[in-house]
């Protein structure tokens, strides 16, 4: 790993990002790993920490002025797919983030770095522009990134529909299907509230709950892809 090489290089990570950092040492220091044996540079893990943050609430706050038809559980399942490591992944190549990650030797393979690396980064990337400037440049920035995936041509049954990527994966482990059962139903007849339960074999049943039996079930499917994923 070449780090003087990293650290002249970073103005070209700067245009790709549209921003320009007033402290360098911030960007340096969101791009150092924790493999990378160097006290002179603090890791990047409290910017990881502010970075997740931050973007969940940018993320939030774009879906819920853009899709106004979406229900609670509707944004929560489209907002988890936009921050999940794998969405963050495609994020991180797009900007060919792994160019600029300062990191230990151990941490690299004939594959390149493990996707947790990048989307590590990546948050620790949005801690640091949200450290050196504000809320709203920063909400610029990852907007600009994202902006491809807040779309409606973007939208698929899957992204909705976690009962459909749940049965997928399931699939795929050569597992049984998704066990649904209903629990219970409270509530007025106007206003009921369904309580179902979710087994799949190898990992442990959960309970969620919704308006309509639907929306519980796909509520459950969503808590259960966490824990699979």
């Amino acid at each position: 790993m070449n780090f003087k090489k990293q650290i002249q290089d970073i103005d070209v990570l700067e245009k790709k990002i549209d921003y320009s950092f007033n402290d360098k040492s911030i960007l340096i220091q969101s791009l150092t790993h924790t493999s990378f044996d160097n006290n002179k540079f603090s890791n990047m893990e409290r910017l990881e920490f502010l970075g997740d943050r931050v973007l969940g609430l940018v993320i939030s706050e774009a879906i819920f002025s853009k899709f106004n038809s979406f229900n609670e559980g509707d944004l929560s399942r489209y907002h988890n797919y936009l921050v999940q490591r794998s969405t963050c992944v495609i994020i991180a190549k797009k900007i060919n983030l792994n160019n600029f990650i300062i990191f230990g030797k151990s941490e690299f393979s004939k594959d390149g770095l493990k996707d947790s690396i990048l989307s590590n980064i990546l948050e620790s990337l949005i801690g640091a522009v949200f450290e050196d400037s504000n809320y709203e440049t920063t909400k610029r920035m990852v907007l600009n990134l994202w902006n491809d995936l807040i779309n409606d041509e973007f939208l698929d049954q899957n992204t909705l529909n976690p009962k459909s990527e749940l049965q997928e994966i399931t699939l795929s482990l050569k597992k049984d299907l998704p066990d649904y059962k209903t629990v219970s139903v409270d509530g007025k007849d106007h206003n009921p509230e369904f309580t179902v339960s979710l087994s799949v074999k190898g990992y442990k049943s959960i309970l969620a709950k919704g308006k309509t039996k639907q929306d519980a079930e796909k509520n459950a499917a969503t808590k259960m892809l966490k824990l699979i994923k």
